[in-house]
């Protein structure tokens, strides 16, 4: 396996082969736990742990070489989404067994439940690491029901619908890492999609609270929400913050967004960044600079804004940006 070829490669934490040192240093990024190889010799353990640390959660690749159990008991924290990307694993969470594999089958742990693990021969996997605190916020935001511990169901069929998302959106999570140039905000953005998801579709213990009817809220909270957006457009916006500033439930805000624009909370946000950028690159006091003025309008991924700007706008950037 050749290092440059790894995922975030540039965030390297954890690179060795001794077992012992792996658990430590692991355990100082996630929580201590119990690391034991399955065979005595540890022939072929090589553990990478490699970490992009953002706001309220972290994008992880860990591997271990050779089989190993890890008992980490309960996460208490975090909560962890793994999908492996090579080879198996099978995962307790709680009661549930789950058999991940790549391609077919990811896992979500709660941190309110103990887990044990183990990790096949050649298992890799990327790790998004969530805050607790950071999802039960949002889950109080998009259902207005009060909060407290929320426990998933082990296993994410990665051939649902559902789980087609989830591994896009973790494939997002893995490039935009990746990137030397990112916005926080968009970073942001692809975390609270992943929350949504989590909680809109995968199976968990509160999961009737979220599949409840919610009313159409007024207009004026409508209107809030817009203010807020325009407010705070070039910052990390979660969407627990704009709820939060229309003064209702973040659930009822999006039903109200796509039937007042047919476009969902976030694309609208993104549609405002996008707005915002068209007016810098044709504001001769701002920037010369395509990327200058992307970052500075709240814009994260460099190659997809300006797809989504000549989606938009009918023309790149750049030429948008020659007419000043």
């Amino acid at each position: 396996m050749i290092e440059q070829r790894l995922p975030l490669a540039r965030y390297r934490k954890v690179d060795t082969a001794l077992p012992d040192q792996a658990c430590e240093e692991i355990g100082r990024i996630f929580c201590p736990h119990v690391l034991t190889p399955h065979a005595a010799e540890a022939a072929g353990f090589h553990a990478r742990h490699h970490a992009a640390v953002h706001t309220n959660y972290s994008v992880n690749y860990v591997t271990y070489g050779a089989r190993v159990h890890i008992d980490p008991g309960e996460l208490s924290r975090f909560f962890l989404v793994q999908v492996p990307v090579r080879g198996a694993a099978s995962v307790r969470c709680g009661t549930v067994v789950a058999e991940a594999e790549a391609g077919l089958r990811a896992s979500i742990l709660s941190p309110t439940l103990p887990t044990r693990m183990t990790w096949y021969d050649g298992c890799e996997k990327i790790i998004i690491l969530i805050c607790r605190e950071t999802l039960e916020t949002h889950f109080r935001a998009l259902t207005d029901m009060p909060g407290g511990r929320i426990e998933f169901d082990t296993g994410v069929e990665l051939t649902t619908p559902t789980g087609r998302r989830l591994s896009r959106l973790v494939e997002l999570m893995v490039e935009a890492a990746d990137d030397t140039v990112v916005h926080e905000a968009y970073m942001v953005s692809l975390r609270d999609a992943l929350m949504t998801l989590m909680l809109t579709g995968a199976a968990h213990d509160r999961r009737s609270l979220v599949d409840q009817t919610t009313r159409l809220p007024a207009p004026r909270a409508v209107r809030r929400a817009e203010a807020y957006i325009a407010a705070h457009a070039n910052e990390p916006i979660a969407m627990a913050d704009v709820a939060a500033a229309a003064g209702v439930c973040l659930r009822s805000l999006q039903a109200a967004f796509k039937l007042a624009y047919s476009t969902t909370l976030t694309d609208y946000v993104k549609t405002v960044r996008l707005q915002n950028f068209r007016a810098a690159l044709t504001d001769p006091g701002a920037p010369a600079s395509v990327t200058e003025n992307a970052l500075a309008v709240g814009l994260g991924h460099l190659g997809r804004a300006a797809a989504a700007y000549r989606a938009h706008f009918g023309e790149s950037p750049h030429e948008t940006l020659m007419r000043r």
